[in-house]
C-alpha cells in the first residue's frame, strides 16, 4: 500500500495490522506521528539536534514493544509516551556523560595545572591507586554510598534517591563506610 493509500485507515487498524507483522502499517503509524514525536523529544532533551536520534531509538523500542499496547489510550499517546521515556533516558545519559567528562577534565587540570614536581605527582598517583584499591575491597553497599557521595559528588538527598534509601540511611552508611575505608588504608600502610 502506498503512503497515500492509508488515508482511510485509522490508527487502531494500523496497530492491528502491525501486530500481524505488517511493517508497512507500522511505518505509516510512525510517519503520522513523527512530527509530534520530534517535538516531544526536542522539548524534553532541549535539543533539536538530538531529537531525531531519540525518536529513531524510541520507534525501534516501540516496534519491539508493540505487543504491550493495550489500547487503553490512543496509539499516538502510547507512541509519544515511548518517545518521552526515551528522551528522559537520553537526558540522564547525557548528564552522566557530562559529569564523567567534567570530573576527568578537572582531575586532568589538577595534575597538570599545578606544575608539581615529578616526584610529587608520582606520590599523588600512588596515593590515588591506594585509595582506589581500598575502595575496591569494600562491600557493595559501602562502594555505592562512597561512590555516589564522593566520586559522583552527589548530595545526601541525591544519593538517597539513587540508592532508594532514606537520607538517614545514607548518613549512617557513609559514616560506617568511611570508617571501614580508613581501616583498609591503615592496613595497607603497614
Amino acid at each position: 500500500m502506498t503512503a497515500g493509500g492509508w488515508t482511510d485507515v485509522d490508527d487502531p487498524a494500523l496497530v492491528t495490522r502491525a501486530l500481524d507483522r505488517d511493517d508497512a502499517a507500522f511505518g505509516e503509524l510512525l510517519r503520522r506521528h513523527r512530527g509530534a514525536a520530534l517535538r516531544v523529544a526536542a522539548v524534553i532533551t532541549g535539543s533539536t539536534d538530538d531529537a531525531p536520534d531519540v525518536v529513531q531509538e524510541a520507534f525501534v523500542r516501540a516496534h519491539g514493544r508493540l505487543g504491550t499496547f493495550r489500547g487503553e489510550s490512543s496509539a499516538r499517546s502510547w507512541l509519544l509516551r515511548v518517545v518521552a521515556n526515551e528522551a528522559k533516558n537520553h537526558v540522564r545519559g547525557r548528564t552522566r556523560r557530562r559529569r564523567h567528562e567534567d570530573r576527568h577534565f578537572r582531575l586532568g587540570l589538577r595534575s597538570t595545572d599545578t606544575a608539581e614536581p615529578t616526584d610529587v605527582a608520582a606520590e599523588r598517583r600512588l596515593e590515588h591507586e591506594r585509595v582506589a584499591a581500598a575502595l575496591g575491597r569494600l562491600g557493595r553497599r559501602d562502594r555505592e554510598v562512597l561512590g555516589c557521595r564522593f566520586l559522583a559528588g552527589l548530595t545526601e538527598a541525591e544519593t538517597a534517591d539513587v540508592l532508594g534509601v532514606p537520607v538517614g540511611t545514607v548518613k549512617s552508611r557513609t559514616s560506617r563506610a568511611l570508617d571501614r575505608m580508613a581501616r583498609e588504608l591503615e592496613e595497607q600502610g603497614r
